[in-house]
């Protein structure tokens, strides 16, 4: 009887060690949402570049998009155009959108909040990511390109309404600049823009010389050379 007691006791005891021991939650970044960390791959970016935040962030309202496919789902065709969208049966281009991600995703990264889709013929190819603000709230940067002709935005997203505050979110700003979207980090390299080609409506053109970074921290942009 003293041995089964013992043997009992021990027993509890490894449980409520084990128990202990749960996984809890990864800690926020200024790429993407909140994941558990047990389900998460670790995509942290080297210091001095992720951004974290060392408090909690307040929980965004419920109709917030959190992750990169949300943003996706929810872009308007005035910044991204379903060559296969049928608009007079599908609403806000929802069919097509699911037909793009299941056929021209390359890289789908919820963890750092990125997304790379490819493109063929008259199809443009497409490339996203989000920063993360302070108060949950996210700015979305997306890159379309088609035969080379490249067209950049930085969005922001709230009550419903996309506005393109690039102006008042990028110092320095210019449409003569290429800005290259991180996958991991936070950090946008800047390149000056070299034209290859250029008619009455289109440019083509490639990166140029690189000529700063831009480093977001605290919900802003700042300039690092």
């Amino acid at each position: 009887m003293p041995i089964r007691i013992v043997l009992a006791a021990f027993v509890s005891i490894l449980g409520v060690a084990a128990y202990g021991s749960a996984p809890g939650l990864a800690a926020p970044n200024d790429k993407g949402p909140v994941m558990a960390a047990s389900y998460a791959p670790d995509h942290s970016s080297p210091a001095g570049d992720s951004g974290v935040n060392a408090t909690p962030t307040p929980k965004p309202s419920t109709d917030q998009p959190r992750t990169i496919r949300d943003f996706f789902m929810i872009l308007p065709e005035k910044y991204f155009v379903l060559e296969g969208c049928v608009h007079e049966t599908d609403k806000d281009c929802k069919k097509a959108k699911l037909d793009y991600l299941k056929t021209f995703t390359e890289v789908e990264d919820t963890t750092n909040g990125y997304f790379k889709g490819g493109c063929d013929g008259a199809q443009s190819c497409l490339e996203m990511t989000i920063f993360k603000r302070p108060d949950g709230t996210y700015l979305v940067a997306v890159a379309t390109e088609s035969e080379m002709i490249i067209d950049q935005y930085f969005l922001d997203y709230k009550g419903g309404h996309w506005n393109d505050v690039a102006a008042q979110m990028i110092p320095r700003y210019s449409r003569k600049n290429i800005y290259e979207l991180p996958r991991t980090g936070t950090t946008v390299k800047v390149f000056a823009k070299k034209v290859t080609d250029k008619g009455p409506d289109y440019e083509i053109a490639e990166k140029g010389v690189k000529l700063y970074d831009l480093v977001w921290k605290d919900g802003k942009f700042s300039i690092r050379k």
